[in-house]
């Protein structure tokens, strides 16, 4: 997956014309990486069938057998050593329970050499180990995701790095009961890879971004959500508000953008279940001060990158849900300068064509200027650039894109609140912004109210 010059993670275009791909390797996202894992068991089925308590002398294991497996795979000097050293571990499976602490040193030592000729089977028998050890892998997972970031933040070998996330998704998937209830442990060691530590390549952030929103996905289910999904975005955002000031925030961002905007999509053009409620959590963590339209706003940025991201991958048979959810919040939620916002995203994003129902977003756009009017009081701020970027720019977006027979029920009550403060000041920009953006719109609707307020002096 590249990434441009500046750091922005961006995924490889949709080319209609498909050819037979002839390469032994491919790129593979970690969301694909991920549905093959379907012969896994759930963590509450991490025993074998096989391996029943009075048989653990006569069972195998899946390191053990892996361990046979690579042997005729692989006949590196290094590897050879490593199999001699811990063969003798592996006998039997209970074997490997009673030397499992030797046995993860073992492969910590070899794993952190970065010798690229060892590592897939390396990181393979991390998997087959933590299958036979199952909920007892927890004690190890620290360490193991401690490799497995190390070796993608400092071998940038394209295979190296397949055979890690490969790994790292084996893990997630397999352990997700466990990490899911409190997933700051895990967000902190990924953090590195999405773009928090300097020089992270963009490809790394993105797919270290995607592989912690599997997890994502997983807290917000139901029953999860309100403890579990809040939790991990208010860590996520006070932990993307620490770095504001350094140069690896503008791609820490966008990997905090892509985790939850991942998190949020199904696959093809879908939309997962738990994506509107993600997005509306994401919503709710938007600090007050923020509301303010500042002039540096970074949480609503994410949020708004996130819903950019989401218009984009769905249809609109299935943003349907997430429109709902946010024409939801914001009738509740009370808070206008931030829906209109996400009004404007909506309606300008590939030129509003996820929209379901601009009547009911046109109307309730109003209702938002109208919640403005306490701003009055605050002169400056409405006066300012961000006031000019963040609500008019965005007003005028719907404006300009929704169909006529939904704007005209709102269009007196429209001009109603534009002529008046605290947006008054704003009514001739926002027509010749307007008339740039629809010249037509502007001319049938606009234009007569606009000559009375710029020239009262010449119509009686």
């Amino acid at each position: 997956m590249p990434s441009t010059s500046s750091g922005r993670i961006v995924k490889a275009q949709r080319n209609s014309k498909k050819t037979q791909h002839q390469k032994n390797h491919r790129w593979e996202s970690f969301t694909a990486k991920i549905s093959k894992l379907h012969s896994l068991d759930p963590l509450r089925k991490v025993r074998r069938h096989d391996l029943e308590a009075e048989d653990l002398d006569a069972a195998t294991s899946y390191l053990r057998n892996g361990l046979d497996r690579w042997a005729e795979l692989n006949v590196s000097k290094l590897y050879s050593d490593f199999k001699r050293r811990i063969t003798p571990l592996t006998d039997s499976l209970a074997q490997i329970l009673y030397h499992e602490e030797r046995i993860m040193d073992l492969l910590a030592e070899y794993i952190g050499m970065h010798v690229k000729d060892i590592l897939e089977p390396l990181l393979d028998l991390v998997t087959a180990f933590a299958h036979d050890l199952g909920v007892r892998f927890e004690k190890h997972y620290p360490r193991a995701m401690g490799l497995l970031v190390g070796l993608a933040s400092k071998v940038h070998d394209v295979e190296v790095i397949e055979w890690t996330f490969a790994s790292m998704a084996f893990l997630f998937k397999y352990l997700s009961r466990l990490l899911v209830p409190d997933l700051r442990p895990t967000f902190e060691m990924i953090a590195p890879l999405m773009g928090k530590a300097k020089n992270s390549p963009g490809h790394i952030a993105r797919f270290a971004a995607e592989a912690m929103s599997f997890l994502v996905k997983k807290a917000a289910a139901p029953g999860r959500k309100e403890k579990s999904l809040t939790q991990i975005v208010q860590f996520a955002r006070k932990d993307l508000e620490s770095v504001a000031e350094t140069k690896q925030f503008e791609l820490y961002s966008q990997g905090i953008m892509t985790m939850f905007a991942e998190a949020i999509k199904g696959a093809s053009y879908s939309v997962h279940s738990t994506g509107p409620d993600i997005f509306a959590i994401l919503a709710q963590e938007v600090p007050e001060e923020e509301l303010e339209v500042p002039e540096r706003a970074i949480w609503t940025d994410v949020c708004c990158g996130v819903l950019t991201s989401t218009i984009h991958h769905s249809t609109p048979e299935s943003f349907k849900a997430v429109e709902e959810k946010i024409v939801e919040e914001a009738i509740t939620a009370k808070r206008p300068t931030l829906f209109v916002q996400f009004f404007g995203i909506m309606a300008g994003v590939r030129r509003g064509g996820r929209v379901n129902d601009w009547g009911t977003l046109v109307k309730l756009l109003g209702q938002l200027l109208d919640g403005l009017a306490p701003w009055k009081e605050k002169p400056e701020t409405a006066s300012s650039l961000s006031f000019w970027q963040r609500i008019v720019v965005n007003t005028t977006i719907v404006w300009g894109q929704a169909p006529i027979d939904a704007i005209l029920p709102a269009l007196s009550s429209f001009n109603t609140a534009m002529t008046k403060e605290p947006l008054m000041k704003w009514y001739i920009p926002f027509c010749s912004y307007l008339s740039d953006l629809n010249a037509e719109r502007f001319r049938g609707l606009f234009q007569k109210d606009f000559q009375r307020f710029a020239f009262p002096p010449f119509y009686f």
